[in-house]
């Protein structure tokens, strides 16, 4: 399933802040995944997904890995990207705090959410993106 967004001519329209899930499926080739990478304009990720997948990464696949990471804007955690991730991990019964803090970057920063997971995400949630939920827990 393309990303919202992606004219028919394939021209990528998305800026999007990649969740941590999805991430990891891409490094470890799922084809959905890269299907919706392939839809993004501008690809962020937070600090809490860099240190994510650098800590599941094999150890000879680092210094690759944190090459390949170096493509995509590294989101710091502010304190209006905390108190939106507070916002919405009261209202979101059940939302980790990690996807929390990632969807609340990703609103902070203007971006459209892609995530694998679609827990806490309501029917027609504006800016965010589920373009295949993930059969496997992280």
């Amino acid at each position: 399933m393309a990303l919202a967004g992606v004219e028919a001519a394939g021209t990528p329209l998305v800026n999007a802040l990649i969740d941590t899930g999805l991430m990891l499926d891409y490094l470890q080739g799922e084809p959905r995944a890269a299907e919706a990478f392939a839809g993004c304009a501008s690809r962020s990720i937070t600090a809490l997904t860099w240190l994510e997948v650098m800590r599941r990464c094999p150890p000879d696949r680092r210094e690759a890995t944190r090459a390949f990471l170096r493509g995509f804007e590294r989101l710091s955690i502010s304190e209006s990207t905390a108190d939106e991730a507070m916002r919405l991990s009261f209202a979101r019964d059940g939302l980790p705090l990690e996807r929390a803090v990632n969807w609340a970057s990703a609103i902070a920063n203007q971006l459209v959410f892609v995530t694998t997971d679609a827990q806490g995400v309501r029917e027609a949630e504006r800016n965010v993106v589920v373009p295949y939920v993930a059969r496997h827990k992280r």
